[in-house]
């Protein structure tokens, strides 16, 4: 009688390719992983990567050298640089960022030829003319006021010189003053009462993002944000959360008269419930007051 032949044991086989599979794969992640050294920008993470163009954006706010900038970015390896960067300042606005880096973001994008939204803000940075000549600092004195010579006999001290410091302002609109032109009070119970609703137009009625909008109760109390932080529901919208049994009042710095009297003592809706009032404030130029209405 002939014998069976030995079957080949493929189960020691599978089982051994697995145990060879994990063991390596745990010894490469855990007990000697590869550490990543001297990799170039764009081999990072989107993360990293954002946290690189702000350091870039830093230096060029320091040094003013788009030369030198631009040599760093092109370590991205990324077709639109200035739109990346211009994006990147657009979301750390509306995000709320720090100011600074949201200035330094803004100066860079503006830099390299790009027109961020944030720029309505924190412009004020003049760019050099190229990218490829070397910035020279040349110090001027236009500031300084000229000290008048004292004619003979005039025993009087010369006046001290005095440096003026010059702030550029953002032109955050070509109207520069706005007004409440409707002013309405809802009382609704449940989600987004107890709002003040900010809504800032132009003339063709379009929303204007970036305003500077301050709100203030208690005497002391205040705070600042702007419109456009939520671009799903308009470009030129804001809200602010009250606290009930408090008075607000709200700006549209620099551009309106506070709005006062936005008191958040409970109403009662009409099916009997208590709830804290939302304030809907719509401004817009001055030339559509002839439209406004005010609901008290």
């Amino acid at each position: 009688m002939q014998e069976d032949s030995p079957r080949f044991p493929w189960i020691a086989l599978l089982i051994g390719l697995v145990i060879g599979i994990a063991g390596g794969l745990y010894y490469g992640w855990y007990l000697n992983p590869v550490d990543w050294v001297n990799i170039g920008p764009d081999k990072l993470n989107a993360e990293d990567q954002q946290e690189y163009i702000l350091l870039v954006a830093e230096a060029y706010l320091q040094e003013q050298e788009i030369a030198r900038a631009s040599a760093r970015l092109a370590a991205l390896d990324t077709h639109d640089i200035a739109e990346l960067v211009s994006l990147q300042a657009d979301e750390a606005l509306l995000r709320g960022d720090d100011p600074n880096e949201v200035r330094a973001l803004t100066t860079l994008a503006e830099a390299l030829g790009a027109s961020p939204m944030a720029a309505e803000v924190f412009s004020g940075t003049t760019a050099p003319a190229t990218l490829d000549e070397e910035r020279t600092v040349t110090p001027t004195f236009e500031g300084i006021a000229s000290p008048t010579p004292p004619t003979i006999g005039d025993t009087t001290d010369t006046p001290t010189p005095t440096q003026e410091t010059l702030t550029p302002t953002p032109q955050i609109i070509s109207e520069t003053d706005l007004s409440l032109v409707e002013r309405e009070t809802v009382c609704e119970a449940g989600e987004g009462s107890g709002q003040i609703e900010i809504l800032v137009l132009n003339r063709d009625e379009i929303g204007i993002p970036a305003v500077e909008v301050r709100v203030e109760w208690g005497g002391e109390d205040a705070d600042t944000f702007f419109t456009g932080l939520n671009p799903g529901v308009d470009p030129g919208y804001a809200d602010f959360s009250m606290v009930v049994d408090r008075v607000y009042s709200v700006t549209l710095v620099g551009l309106t008269e506070p709005v006062v009297g936005l008191d958040s003592s409970n109403c009662t809706t009409d099916s009997g419930e208590e709830s804290i009032p939302t304030y809907r404030l719509t401004f817009s130029p001055n030339n559509n007051n002839d439209d406004a209405t005010v609901d008290e």
